[in-house]
């Protein structure tokens, strides 16, 4: 079993995660080194992955600015990708006869309530 952070699968002419965190180790102040590392991974392990790399940076040198830039990005891409997989609800529709029940319900008392005010008035009319 490998002690690698990923699975000992690799793509060929693509290096390893570990090859590529070393290069960016070794062009530390390069931002684009930092985001061609970040671009290699597409989805939430992998950005936790180099999350907890940023994390180990940020333990040594709490002020780095390339490292605090870095973890923003990664929250950034994470909260994208985590609001991209929340599933969308449609909107039902109510079945036409619910809809006509609760328009002739609504005349119906539109009606009551015209037909009480009206008495209303004629009550009130008759006793002055």
């Amino acid at each position: 079993m490998s002690d690698s952070m990923e699975p000992a699968t690799t793509t060929p002419g693509v290096p390893s995660e570990e090859e590529a965190w070393s290069q960016v180790l070794t062009a530390w102040e390069d931002e684009a080194a930092h985001r061609a590392y970040l671009a290699r991974f597409t989805d939430l392990e992998g950005l936790a992955l180099a999350g907890t790399r940023y994390r180990a940076v940020l333990t040594e040198r709490p002020d780095d600015a390339m490292a605090l830039r870095m973890r923003d990005e990664l929250v950034r891409k994470a909260t994208v990708i985590g609001l991209a997989a929340i599933p969308r609800t449609v909107r039902r529709e109510q079945p036409v006869a619910v809809k006509r029940v609760m328009l002739a319900l609504m005349l119906v008392l539109g009606a009551a309530l015209v037909w009480a005010v009206y008495r209303l008035i004629v009550v009130l009319g008759a006793d002055s």
